[in-house]
């Protein structure tokens, strides 16, 4: 857990609200270790609904092993792009001299410079996870070649990294409403690489954005009305976790939810919603920010688009967001501390036309 996030891990998420494909024999990194004892903890009095399945318990994550950097890692911002992987250390948002006038951009040197991708994530071990300008999903890890996860005939898009069972899973979407997850590194050495179904939304419902950390997800769902914020589980389950009040349903088929990211301890989340014209088009975009604990109120809440505008991709590492806008003049970049409001903007002027943002939540030297 990084040491400068200012909001821990909740005690309970009660807050807010098999295909099996041979690879070769996997290894496992030196990053990750055996997994120990996952503490549950007992869902509190509260009635479920009938499309939820009533579980037992949460599995928290607060004993089970996950792999986390030295406690000065700042992490590091990837931007994807058809040129290049850029990251961005820091951002300035630490330094006294920091203003809003400066601008940092940093390329990733080395066999990344060269990548050409729609989407980057960490694989929690000092490799990644991209997806190709050419559409192909590939896992280049810490040690060893790097692989094809899903070719590009297979249409598959790359949505997150999660962990859990001493593993970390690439999420997948496939269509429009469902998410496999295909396990990258096994405790089982000459094990086959593995992937399962393991979200799957109902017919007139689909996929808008998802996040993960550890064992769960945050999925933002878009229906006839105006679309939910939903969580699952390391099992595909939903969540019933009490949440918000959802803002107003003005226009039927358009999500107030636009985007989603939750902190790396898994302990906060953050998320746009969007307002819509009568023509439809977005007329504005807030970012708020809130604790996973039952009954908080948000501790962070924004206007970072206007009408035209639009949040195409969001990160989120537990103190800073960072968010990709597109509006109808120009694209931009910017970190933003959550703590102080200071923003920062990240000069694209190499990286060209971004397409997604994540955080490191390790430091990244992928082999290849």
């Amino acid at each position: 857990m990084n040491s400068r996030s200012t909001w821990r891990l909740a005690g309970a998420l009660i807050g807010f609200g098999m295909v099996s494909a041979a690879c070769g024999e996997l290894t496992q990194p030196a990053a990750f270790a055996p997994t120990t004892s996952s503490t549950l903890v007992a869902d509190a009095e509260q009635e479920t609904s009938p499309e939820v399945e009533e579980v037992p318990g949460l599995a928290t994550g607060v004993d089970e092993f996950v792999p986390s950097p030295a406690a000065s890692y700042i992490p590091s911002l990837l931007i994807s792009g058809p040129t290049a992987v850029f990251s961005v250390d820091d951002g300035g948002l630490v330094d006294d001299g920091a203003t809003e006038d400066d601008g940092v951009s940093a390329a990733l040197t080395g066999p990344l410079a060269d990548l050409q991708t729609t989407r980057v994530v960490d694989d929690l071990g000092g490799g990644l996870v991209s997806q190709e300008v050419t559409g192909e999903i590939i896992y280049r890890p810490s040690q060893g070649a790097e692989e094809i996860l899903s070719p590009a005939e297979a249409g598959d898009v790359l949505l997150d990294v999660g962990f859990w069972d001493g593993s970390p899973r690439a999420l997948v979407q496939v269509g429009e409403r469902q998410v496999d997850w295909i396990q990258l590194i096994t405790e089982r050495p000459g094990a086959e690489r593995e992937r399962q179904i393991h979200i799957e939304l109902a017919e007139d419902e689909e996929i808008v954005a998802l996040s993960a950390s550890r064992d769960l997800q945050a999925v933002i769902v878009q229906d006839r009305a105006c679309g939910e914020l939903r969580f699952f589980d390391s099992e595909g389950r939903l969540i019933p976790l009490e949440g918000p009040e959802p803002p107003p349903c003005e226009l039927n088929g358009f999500p107030v939810y636009g985007a989603v990211a939750l902190s790396h301890d898994g302990g906060a989340v953050a998320y746009t919603l969007v307002s819509y014209r009568g023509d439809t088009t977005e007329a504005g975009t807030d970012l708020v920010a809130r604790e996973l604990i039952a009954g908080s109120e948000a501790f962070f809440g924004r206007r970072i688009g206007e009408a035209g505008d639009s949040i195409a991709s969001l990160a989120f590492d537990g103190q800073r967001t960072a968010y990709l806008r597109n509006s109808d003049v120009a694209q931009s970049v910017t970190l933003l501390n959550l703590v102080d409001g200071a923003e920062l903007p990240v000069d694209l002027t190499e990286v060209g036309e971004a397409s997604s943002v994540s955080f490191a939540r390790i430091p990244v030297s992928p082999s290849q």
